[in-house]
């Protein structure tokens, strides 16, 4: 970008320029030498007057960019009345300067690193269904060639087949699963000796705002990366009625494909399984909201599903929303927070529990209850199928307790 300098002027001071010569007498050449004076005089102040709009002018087109600098080289005048006005001068314009290998969100070296090592980790899934064929992503968490990635994507399987970074093709079968929380684990045939393996990382320390990145197989573009940030936590999704509870909400971009792919941070660990896109209405592609299974809800359950399990969670057998103050004025209960039940399966837990429609769950064993996502949330973590628990329910104007024994999720679509 050009410079922008100050030039000096060479000018004679008024006082030492040289008169011309006029005999004494002579008025008309005296009034001509005073009127030659006041032009050099105007001619002066006005080269002045055009410097000082030139270096103004300069002095917005360079605007932020600009190096300033008060002690340029420029005639006394101007820099005396430039001072006056609190008017710096341009020198040169120099681009703002970027810290070396970021790239606006994040740090490319950082993240180019991360996919190095990170991408001979994630395979891609190929299912056959009858006559139909599936795919989708998974992640290597073990040398002995253990694979984690979502139910969904091998659900139903008759065969799935596993594609390694080198193109190998390996035969893969279920070990464990847990359809709830959309994690199943896989086990390779023949898996090589040089498997490279990735880490899971403790999502329960996420904050939003914390770097995420998403590798997949996107439409069968093997090993594509994404980069966003983790959105939001403790999302509840619901598929045919069964929610799917603690899941992480993030702006990385990810496309069918990319189910059971590896959502990493900065330590290059998986924080999640990629699992689901928000749909907008007439809008077909990625919206900015996508889904992970938290590492978390993996964890929990790891031993159990390398041990071959299919996870069952507890289950309770209602409906319900929060209880907001017109519906509890709705309802005739004096509480202000809890659960109002809005449905009761008929041979579920709370149905055989004494529970009915228009009942609001104030408390679980004691553990107040505030909202439907809260409780649920409360009853997955805290409890298991078999397992008693005390309610404590609010009635018109009566409080209640009641016992109600928790059984397992159903199979089929019932009400939560």
């Amino acid at each position: 970008m050009a410079d922008y300098v100050g030039t000096r002027m060479a000018i004679t001071p008024v006082a030492e320029a040289p008169d011309l010569e006029v005999p004494a007498g002579s008025p008309i050449r005296s009034r001509r030498g005073i009127a030659l004076r006041l032009a050099r005089l105007a001619l002066s102040g006005l080269v002045w007057l055009v410097i000082v709009v030139v270096l103004l002018a300069v002095g917005a087109v360079a605007g932020s960019t600009a190096v300033w600098a008060t002690d340029a080289k420029v005639p006394p005048q101007v820099a005396a009345f430039l001072r006056r006005s609190g008017v710096a001068m341009p020198v040169r314009a120099v681009p703002t300067p970027q810290a070396p290998g970021k790239s606006g969100l994040y740090d490319r070296a950082l993240v180019t690193g991360i996919y190095e090592r990170a991408a001979p980790s994630i395979v891609e899934i190929t299912t056959i269904r009858g006559e139909r064929r599936g795919s989708g992503s998974g992640v290597l968490i073990s040398p002995n060639g253990t694979v984690l990635t979502n139910y969904h994507v091998v659900r139903d399987a008759t065969s799935i087949e596993v594609t390694l970074l080198d193109h190998t093709r390996l035969v893969a079968t279920m070990l464990g699963r847990d359809p709830q929380d959309d994690i199943a684990f896989l086990r390779l045939e023949d898996a090589p000796p040089t498997l490279q393996t990735l880490t899971l990382g403790d999502s329960d320390e996420l904050r939003p705002g914390e770097l995420a990145i998403a590798i997949g197989n996107p439409i069968g573009l093997d090993r594509s990366i994404s980069v966003g940030v983790i959105s939001g936590l403790g999302r509840t999704l619901r598929d045919a009625d069964r929610p799917m509870r603690h899941i992480i909400q993030t702006d990385a971009t990810l496309n069918p494909g990319n189910s059971g792919g590896a959502l990493l941070n900065a330590a290059g660990e998986v924080i999640g399984i990629t699992n689901a896109i928000e749909r907008t209405a007439g809008r077909t592609g990625f919206g900015g909201i996508g889904y992970a299974v938290p590492s978390s809800s993996v964890k929990r359950f790891a031993d159990r599903l390398l041990a071959g399990e299919h996870i069952r969670h507890a289950w309770l057998g209602i409906s319900g929303q929060d209880v907001t103050p017109s519906a509890a004025r709705e309802l005739g209960v004096t509480v202000s927070r809890g659960v109002a039940i809005g449905s009761v399966v008929g041979v579920g837990p709370a149905a055989r529990a004494g529970l009915r429609k228009g009942d609001v769950i104030t408390a679980v064993d004691r553990a107040p209850v505030e909202t439907m996502d809260g409780f649920g949330a409360y009853l997955d973590r805290t409890y298991r199928p078999g397992d008693r628990v005390t309610l404590t329910i609010a009635r018109g104007s009566e409080t209640i307790e009641t016992m109600a024994t928790l059984e397992p999720w159903p199979e089929g679509d019932l009400a939560p």
